[in-house]
């Protein structure tokens, strides 16, 4: 059975800091995805990583895989308001490349929302 993990599983930030979000898997897998989520919206996908030592970034987001550790790693630099979503890794088996398992809890939120609470 495949597991995904993330931690940590929730997440408040404070603006110019930087996070790192992990992701473990039990499985060997071909491949890795991060998605992130709005509010309100459908997924949208930021990185897919096919191999081991892969690394990707895009503006303040930058991922990379280890396939041996089985773990991936989403970087977050400079946090500002506006990656404040929920995040999700999932996963691709060998043994049944149609099945995916994505880990839903994953929440970045923006910089003042519990502070102020």
């Amino acid at each position: 059975e495949l597991k995904v993990g993330q931690n940590p599983p929730f997440l408040s930030t404070q603006e110019g800091k930087n996070y790192t979000i992990y992701c473990n898997y039990s499985t060997i897998s071909d491949r890795l995805y991060w998605y992130r989520q709005d509010p309100g919206k459908s997924l949208e996908s930021l990185f897919v990583l096919l191999s081991s030592g892969a690394v990707k970034q895009e503006g303040r987001l930058m991922a990379s895989l280890d396939t041996k550790a089985r773990l991936s790693t989403l970087h977050i630099t400079a946090a500002v308001h506006d990656l404040s979503a929920t995040y999700f890794c999932a996963v691709d088996t060998q043994c049944s490349p149609d099945a995916t398992s994505l880990y839903p809890n994953l929440q970045l939120v923006g910089p003042l929302l519990l502070q102020e609470l």
